[in-house]
């Protein structure tokens, strides 16, 4: 077995105590970021490392150059600031980790982080904060200061429809970079804004009280739940529409970017109990394979993740809901070969490698793994 194949994936989990959503506070059995190596040949994973004081990493990401992986904090009074941090770690030549630094938030709860692609910004979705936070980043990765915040308000006259448990303010939940522009999903809102970014990852366009404004806004139906993107090179955009239990299906074309409807995330019977009641899911993460062919979200309550094909018109049709092998799939992450999907079942404290059918995007269950309120996964 040559060294090639085999490669590192990193994973993150709660390791300490966070509000959640319907609030409640959940503390995991987490062990912070740990380190696995997986075998692409074989489909397993060897454990190596683990950083335990790397708390409540709910979220990571690689800057361009792959020698920084930054996580968010997911916590809600880091060091009484009232919110949670954003940790930058440098990456050594083995793929080992070491603390750079830690800042604030200024907002509870953050849950996503993406890098633009010159490296020189960050940007934390911080969710029970209503906000996202732009962090300029130093030549060597580390964190220099947050110079800009962003904060939601809901409007006052509200439509129709809204949760009210889950909507009862903003709750920004992603903040994505695709071709240059940010793009930041509010929950709470069922709003989904597009900032222009310049070359150095800054946040350009039109100035209203001497912050930039979206240069698009998508407004979703009341009760929709906007939570995690997916993007494709013709435009489409996929966003997992965590309180409808649906996919929503976008087209960004020159100027202009239209909704063009919606994918149920479950088959309808199944969703069905012994009464004949619907069950609640709430999907998840969303993931496009690298030939975007297949579009894959996790199912929390249906506890699946679902397959769809992609059509040439960038439609969805499903295909699979394949059993997660545990409850609450939170992250999945598909191998750089294509070939396997590593699935984190946060609520049943496990990993499950599922092999991948690259030609039909099928996925059969390989073998499961123990592994502490993982929710987020990255390789390297």
């Amino acid at each position: 077995m040559t060294a090639q194949w085999k490669v590192k994936l990193y994973t993150g989990s709660y390791n300490s105590p966070v509000l959640t959503g319907d609030g409640d506070i959940y503390h995991g059995k987490g062990g912070g970021i740990q380190i696995f190596l997986f075998d692409e040949e074989a489909g397993t994973l060897e454990a190596l490392e683990s950083y335990p004081d790397v708390e409540n990493a709910s979220w990571m990401a690689f800057s361009p150059d792959r020698k920084t992986l930054y996580a968010v904090n997911e916590l809600d009074n880091y060091q009484g600031t009232g919110g949670g941090a954003l940790s930058s770690l440098a990456v050594d030549k083995n793929g080992s980790l070491a603390m750079q630094n830690c800042l604030p938030v200024m907002g509870a709860a953050p849950c996503h982080v993406d890098c633009d692609k010159s490296g020189g910004h960050v940007f934390t979705a911080n969710y029970n904060g209503g906000s996202l936070s732009s962090f300029a980043v130093d030549k060597d990765g580390s964190l220099k200061a947050m110079d800009l915040q962003i904060a939601h308000h809901l409007k006052e006259d509200r439509a129709e429809g809204f949760n009210q448990v889950r909507q009862e303010k903003a709750h920004v939940h992603s903040t994505s970079i695709f071709h240059g522009y940010l793009w930041v999903a509010d929950l709470g809102m069922d709003e989904i804004f597009v900032y222009e970014l310049d070359g150095e990852g800054n946040l350009v366009g039109e100035m209203k009280d001497g912050l930039p404004k979206a240069c698009h806004r998508i407004i979703l139906p009341p009760g929709s739940g906007p939570r995690s993107l997916a993007f494709r090179e013709d435009g489409h955009v996929y966003v997992s529409c965590e309180l409808s239990n649906k996919i929503g299906i976008l087209h960004w074309e020159e100027d202009k970017i239209r909704l063009e409807g919606f994918v149920s995330c479950t088959p309808g019977e199944e969703m069905k109990d012994g009464k004949g009641q619907e069950r609640e899911n709430l999907p998840g993460a969303i993931l496009l394979s690298r030939d975007e062919k297949y579009l894959y979200v996790g199912n929390r309550g249906h506890d699946s993740i679902a397959a769809f094909e992609v059509d040439r018109f960038g439609l969805p049709r499903g295909i699979q809901w394949v059993d997660s092998g545990g409850k609450n799939p939170r992250g999945f992450q598909l191998s750089p070969s294509g070939r396997w999907m590593i699935v984190a079942n946060q609520d049943s404290d496990n990993l499950v490698v599922f092999q991948r059918d690259v030609e039909t995007g099928m996925l059969t269950e390989h073998v499961r793994y123990e592994a502490g309120a993982v929710v987020c996964l990255v390789f390297s």
